[in-house]
């Protein structure tokens, strides 16, 4: 097995259910600075723990842990070789893999509609979240 298969897997699968990494910990309760390293391949989950989490996604041990993949999620490009961009750009731009891990499918669609704004929209938008922000402090 390889760890960055499963590792891609792992985020594949808690993105597509559009949870957080706090939300699936806390629902099967595992440390989340732990399912991170499983996530980022730096360590791989005991058998149990695959057991816990191919049950909670309702998917065969054996889809967790192999190198196949789904047909629905087959789209010909190398997924270990995007993902390993996808790191370094993040590195590049010094923005933490955690925080990025922890997003959610409805972050991510916020973040490209957000890039689709004029300038003077997102200027907007940036001084409306930091007057809500500020309200929500008091």
């Amino acid at each position: 097995m390889k760890n960055k298969s499963l590792a891609l897997k792992l985020l594949e699968l808690r993105q597509s259910h559009d949870l957080t990494q706090k939300q699936l910990c806390e629902s099967l309760n595992i440390g989340r600075s732990t399912y991170s390293y499983f996530e980022t391949g730096s360590r791989i989950p005991d058998l149990e723990t695959l057991l816990l989490i191919a049950r909670y996604y309702r998917v065969s041990l054996d889809e967790l842990v192999t190198d196949s993949i789904p047909k629905k999620q087959q789209k010909g490009t190398d997924t270990d070789f995007s993902e390993i961009q996808i790191i370094h750009h993040l590195k590049s731009k010094n923005i933490p893999i955690d925080f990025v891990l922890e997003l959610t499918k409805a972050d991510f669609d916020f973040l490209r509609n957000y890039k689709d704004l004029t300038d003077e929209n997102r200027a907007e938008l940036q001084y409306l979240m930091s007057y809500k922000l500020r309200k929500q402090v008091k």
